[in-house]
């Protein structure tokens, strides 16, 4: 059952649209990034099980689509514009992003 990341962010949205837990704007999306970062962070460091920690990776996941949406960003397009960006980059030993 592969699918796309537009896909996942398709479902995603009409599951949040059809339950009423869509954001009313992007800051609300983006405090939610903010929140589940924490959120993993805490399930790492108690060394919570595999499963758990996975959700928590997904609820950033999840959180940084409904931004993208928010902001009409094509994650997939802008995806492989940033990895063709990065090959030109000059790369510092200091620097790894």
């Amino acid at each position: 059952m592969s699918k796309t990341i537009q896909e996942l962010q398709n479902l995603m949205v009409d599951q949040l649209k059809r339950r009423g837990f869509y954001p009313k704007d992007e800051y609300e999306a983006l405090l939610r990034i903010g929140e589940e970062v924490g959120e993993l962070y805490e399930a790492v460091r108690e060394e919570q099980d595999q499963k758990n920690i996975a959700f928590e990776a997904i609820d950033i996941l999840w959180n940084l689509l409904r931004f993208c949406e928010f902001k009409k960003i094509d994650v997939e397009r802008t995806f492989l514009e940033k990895l063709a960006y990065n090959e030109t980059r000059e790369l510092s030993s200091d620097k790894n992003s």
